[in-house]
């Protein structure tokens, strides 16, 4: 009976003590899942707000780097933009030169033009003296420069010599320059004027220095032809070459209408 006593004694302890034992084992496992749970949502708050952080820190680099890139395309632009105006203000200035550049040599032009033999004394072919006044003996003085070697020059100066009488009542006169002869009665050239009939006065270039520059500088090739106002002023253009009588034609009665109705 004692014996039987002990033992439920016993067992009951036993009972108290597992029971104790299961209890602390419960709260044991809710604790660790507590604290996993409790480190589980620290981690991801971490987690959070590192990308939070990292996304800040990546939107402040690109706003920097986009306010540098806008920065330096405004620097740019400014630097462009005063390059232009240099190169405006330059173009400018260079196209103002080249006009004064351009008026001044008109003027020069002008002034040659205007006196593309001036004063001057030398003799005709046949030996009389002559001067700048004989181109005041018409309104229009058609002034062919030739050769006596030049074949060109031989050639049209029998239309010449046709275009001198048909025009001779018209105000207009024919004078022929020869280049290469400076000596009246000159043999070849008396022979060329007679074969062609072209005769019209004919010139030889004087020993003076002016007259010869100003001559073979207006005929830097031979035939070469000028129109003299009655002032020995230039009229139109300085005409190289040889030319038919029909297309001379055209040219001295466009001359003679413009210097008999100045």
């Amino acid at each position: 009976m004692r014996r039987r006593r002990q033992y439920l004694m016993a067992m009951a302890v036993t009972a108290l003590v597992t029971a104790g034992v299961l209890a602390g084992c419960g709260n044991k496992e809710d604790s660790t899942t507590k604290t996993e749970t409790q480190t589980e949502e620290n981690a991801g708050s971490q987690k959070d707000g590192s990308v939070t952080s990292k996304s800040a820190g990546e939107d402040g680099a690109d706003k920097a780097q986009t306010d540098g890139q806008q920065e330096n395309k405004d620097s740019a632009k400014e630097d462009g933009q005063k390059a232009d105006d240099q190169d405006a203000g330059q173009a400018q200035q260079t196209e103002s030169q080249e006009k004064s550049q351009d008026q001044q040599a008109d003027a020069e032009n002008e002034t040659d033009k205007n006196e593309i033999f001036g004063e001057f004394k030398t003799k005709t072919l046949d030996g009389k003296d002559v001067n700048q006044d004989i181109f005041a003996e018409a309104d229009l003085t058609m002034v062919n420069i030739w050769g006596t070697f030049c074949g060109p020059c031989i050639r049209e100066m029998p239309d010449l010599g046709e275009l001198s009488r048909e025009y001779a009542d018209k105000g207009f006169q024919m004078v022929g320059i020869i280049s290469d002869v400076s000596q009246p009665e000159d043999e070849t050239a008396l022979e060329i004027v007679d074969k062609t009939e072209a005769d019209y006065t004919h010139l030889v270039i004087p020993d003076d220095a002016n007259m010869q520059y100003r001559i073979l500088r207006n005929a830097q090739v031979v035939p070469t032809t000028i129109f003299l106002d009655k002032n020995g002023n230039q009229v139109g253009e300085t005409y190289p070459g040889a030319k038919s009588k029909k297309q001379w034609i055209a040219v001295i009665d466009k001359m003679l209408e413009k210097v008999q109705n100045e």
